[in-house]
This record gives structure tokens, sequence and C-alpha cells, in this order.
């Protein structure tokens, strides 16, 4: 610290102005009520000539509310000004150790340090120039002050997005800041996905580069789709935005089954399909979430249903779902993976037996974690982000 450039921002991050010091002040005062010697001022505040030499000189780092009230009062100041013009006085070193307190404070308002510590995103909660660093590299910010209103700012630059669930904003902020790196560069082509959209189903058959497959066939078109690990605090199962004009999907896995991971893909590519405009204006849809869109989510189920299985198909297979040969081959002569088919299935039974009905086709439901390990990234845990970054896009452009 020390340089004039680094003390008029740190004046700015305290809200105080060094155009004049508390002795400036002091000094004129003195003039206009005719005060002609230190031991007279002394005598009027009722502070002891040294203590009141060293406030003056900014030597003095802890002062005492019933001085600050008192030079308040000779000075006609209110207590928040004077504290204000005092602190200007202080040495950078004690400057620095305020910011620092600020810094700190802003974190712990603005950050759940608990459910960041959860997800591996730091490590400790106790040491705040650490936490202060991971959240610069992560987001590539100046300051930490700017997380409130550079991060992510198309959409919290409304005043209408920032909620009291921090987890749920720092998910936001980083896939925005995320997909804001990634930068997709082909331009959105309507037409070509609508074209493509049809064509996905067969592909759910393919479980290990199935998936990878339809997100690069969606990346060339101009839709970037990347998967996030789901975060416990949040209730985002996916999530749709604008990013650069190009639309962009986030999916988490919520459920860990292969079933829900195409279901929830088609469920965002619905909202692209049909709510465009929508999220042209307002640039972000959450599924699962409280949302501000409304956007009508049942029909995005009913679209994600018809297009992978519908529920005439399931209908018809319905008495022969106790035999996996059949539904193999049912599922084969429709271009889908069983697994879809069962996890439909015991979707649509009542409460009281899907958690037998798991039990019972266990063996014929699969983690997403097959489809999902060729695209695998761990962004918060990175000690690097724009390595990570780089080796996001490689998956799903490549």
């Amino acid at each position: 610290m020390g340089s004039e450039q680094e003390l008029t921002s740190i004046y700015q991050i305290l809200g105080i102005s060094s155009n004049k010091s508390l002795n400036d002040l002091i000094e004129d005062k003195k003039e206009e009520l005719s005060i002609s010697s230190d031991r007279q001022l002394s005598t009027l505040l009722g502070i002891n000539n040294d203590t009141l030499n060293r406030i003056l000189n900014g030597e003095n780092q802890k002062v005492d509310l019933i001085s600050i009230i008192k030079i308040s009062s000779f000075l006609e100041l209110n207590i928040e000004e004077t504290v204000k013009v005092y602190i200007s006085t202080l040495k950078p070193e004690a400057l620095a150790q305020i910011e620092e307190t600020k810094k700190a404070n802003y974190i712990v308002k603005n950050f759940d340090l608990d459910g960041l510590k959860k997800i591996g995103f730091i490590k400790t909660k106790t040491d705040f120039k650490y936490i202060e660093k991971r959240i610069l590299d992560f987001f590539d910010i100046e300051s930490v002050f700017d997380y409130s209103d550079k991060v992510a700012a198309p959409l919290f630059s409304k005043g209408k997005r920032a909620s009291s669930d921090l987890m749920n904003d720092f998910w936001v902020k980083s896939a925005y800041s995320q997909l804001e790196k990634i930068d997709n560069p082909n331009e959105f082509n309507f037409q070509d996905f609508k074209k493509l959209i049809p064509k996905i189903r067969p592909y759910t058959r393919l479980e290990s580069v199935g998936f990878q497959t339809v997100v690069r066939a969606l990346y060339v078109v101009g839709v970037t789709v990347i998967v996030q690990k789901y975060v416990s605090k949040t209730s985002v199962k996916g999530a749709t935005f604008i990013v650069n004009g190009n639309p962009c999907i986030i999916i988490t896995d919520y459920y860990g089954k292969y079933d829900m991971m195409w279901f929830t893909l088609f469920h965002e590519l619905c909202h692209v399909y049909y709510d465009l405009e929508d999220l042209k204006r307002n640039q972000l849809h959450l599924s699962g979430a409280s949302d501000l869109l409304l956007l009508n989510e049942d029909r995005a189920n009913l679209f994600a249903r018809a297009m992978l299985f519908s529920d005439e198909k399931l209908k018809y297979i319905e008495s022969n779902i106790n035999n996996p040969y059949a539904v193999s081959m049912y599922a084969e002569e429709h271009g889908i993976h069983p697994s879809i088919i069962y996890g439909f299935y015991i979707h649509d039974q009542d409460e009281s037996i899907k958690r037998n009905l798991y039990k019972k086709f266990s063996k014929h439901l699969i983690s997403s974690e097959v489809a999902l390990k060729s695209m695998k990234s761990n962004i918060w845990t990175s000690e690097n982000p724009k390595e990570e970054i780089k080796q996001i896009i490689e998956n799903i452009s490549s």
C-alpha cells in the first residue's frame, strides 16, 4: 500500500474523502472561534493534549467514542462524517486493515461459506484473504465488490434477480460466467436447431458417447450445453440462458439417472424452441427453482416426454414391463434406451409404490455417470479455472 493511487482506491471503498484532514478542519474551526492555543482547545474538548495530538496526526488508531462525539460537537459535524474524516488521516497500514475487514464483511454477506466449502470451492471459512483470491480468480474480477454488479451483469443489473438465496445466486453467476468465457463462436440458427431436435432420440442408445455427440451437434448450430454437478442448497435441475445472443443450457445432474439426464435436456430444449423471445428479454430461466419468467413448465415436460417416448408408446408396452426382452426389443424398434422406458413407467406410478419399483427395476436403470464421464469437469474445485474452461470447450466442440 502507500502509493497515492492505492490510497485513493481505499478511500473509495470506505466511502471517505481525502480532501481535508481532521487536523485541517480543527485548525479552521480554531481560527473561526479565535482559539489561540492547543492547550485551550484541549481544555475546551476535555481531551488530553497528547491524546488529541495523536488523534489529529493519525497516530492513535484506537479512539474512544466519547472523544469522537466531543470532536463532532466542536466541528458541528455528525458522527459519521467525523469518523470518515478521521479515517482519512490514518496511516495507509491502518486503512488497509479497515479495508480487509470491509472485504471480509462483504464476503460473509454475499456468499454462503458453508455451501462453498461443501462443494469444494473453498477449503476454509476463516482465511478471508484466501477466499477473496478464490473469488477473484474464479470470476476473473479485479475487486471482490465487483461480484455484485459486474458478474453476470445482464442478469442482475435490473435489480430483480438477486435474492437472499446465496448459493442459488452463486450457481447462476458461476454458470453465466462460464458460458461467457466459452463464448460459442457459432451463430444460433433456429432452422438448423429445429431440424436437429427430432434426430436426437436414437443417440440415447449410445450410452457412453451419445450425449456428448448430441451436445457437440447442438454447439455447431449455436446452442451451448454444459453439465454442472448438482449443488446442495439449490433446487436447480436445469437452466437456459441467453449469452452473447446465443441460447445456452446448463444441465445439473440432479437425479444422477440416465433417463432424467435426457429428459432434462429435452425440457430445456423446449424452452429454446418455444420461449426464445421471452428468454432474450429476460436472459435466464431456471427449471426446478423459483423463477420470474413463469414459463410453461408443464409444456416443457410434455415436450420432453413426447420427443423421447410418448405416453401412447408407454401405454402399449406397460403390459410387458416385467418382460425385459420385450421392453428391450420395443426400445430398439423405437430408437430409445430401455432405461428411459423403465424410468418413465416408474415416474407415472403412485408415490406409495415407486420405491419398490426402483428396487425391482434397478438393474435396468443406469447412472448418468456412464454418459457424463467423458464430459466431466469440476470448475469449482479447479485451481486453474481458465484451464478448466479450455477443457470444457474441448469436450463440447471437438
